[in-house]
């Protein structure tokens, strides 16, 4: 349940845009460059979501509570049944920040509650 907390606040909670140095704070931005924030956003919310539930997933296997071969195949179907492609899990970003991520997680590999700021900050920072 907290994993599940801790996506949902990855995927909604990082921050849309920040503000563009030297921009008159009343001028909106044009149409093509809000697209284009939103489509950074939104695949930097997508790696930090895979990169959180591939540690899930790896905790599971080395927990002893899954082997390899299903973990593997269950994250694949979660991530496509979401519509991500599994391809995002051979991104560069999601394989160095997601044993970063696992490092975080407790004994039942769910994210401790204490350190969900941090997780949340690694996720925005790295990804």
């Amino acid at each position: 349940m907290r994993l599940h907390r801790f996506l949902a606040a990855l995927l909604l909670g990082l921050p849309m845009a920040t503000p563009i140095p030297g921009a008159a704070e009343d001028a909106p931005l044009a149409p093509e460059v809000q697209r284009r924030v939103a489509v950074v956003v939104l695949a930097r919310r997508i790696r930090g979501y895979a990169a959180m539930a591939k540690a899930s997933s790896d905790c599971q296997v080395e927990k002893g509570r899954l082997p390899r071969r299903q973990a593997s195949q269950a994250l694949a179907i979660s991530l496509e049944e979401l519509g991500i492609s599994r391809r995002v899990l051979t991104n560069p970003l999601v394989v160095a920040v997601s044993p970063r991520l696992q490092r975080l997680l407790d004994d039942s590999c769910a994210l401790d509650p204490t350190k969900e700021p941090e997780a949340l900050r690694l996720a925005e920072n790295e990804l």
